[in-house]
């Protein structure tokens, strides 16, 4: 059965990249008092990259990201520049994990921590429902 990100996980990147770009735009009111030149033109670079982040990427890693839960184990697809597809075997897995952020908290979404002996293979933006299932998942195999 293949899965998507929960329809929340772009309300909490977006959301991300907001944060980020605020912060970014208060430390160059330092910047500012010393060059404004410099200032403005790392400003103008600020607002490329967020609409880009916003516009392109946010939707884009959204739909390329991809989980498949089968009998034997999961397969997770996700990557932009380096498309990686992880697979999970059902007897390798030692725990599942849910954990969420505060960001996560506002829109009821959580990040799956799969523990397996080797590695631990983190899945954000998953909503309860396929967390839970996940956690279910485990405890039949």
């Amino acid at each position: 059965m293949v899965q998507q990100l929960s329809v929340n996980a772009k309300k909490v990147w977006r959301l991300r990249a907001t944060i980020i770009f605020l912060v970014a735009s208060l430390l160059l009111g330092g910047v500012y008092v010393f060059s404004r030149i410099i200032a403005l033109g790392i400003m103008v670079l600020n607002i490329i990259i967020y609409l880009f982040t916003v516009l392109i990427a946010v939707p884009y890693v959204y739909k390329i990201t991809i989980l498949e839960v089968r009998p034997d184990g999961i397969a997770i697809t996700k990557g932009v520049l380096m498309k990686k597809r992880m697979n999970i075997l059902a007897k390798k897995i030692q725990y599942v994990e849910l954990l969420q952020s505060p960001l996560q908290r506002v829109y009821n979404v959580y990040t799956v921590a799969f523990h397996t002996a080797g590695a631990t293979v983190f899945v954000s933006q998953v909503d309860q429902d396929l967390g839970n299932q996940f956690r279910e998942y485990k405890k039949s195999s």
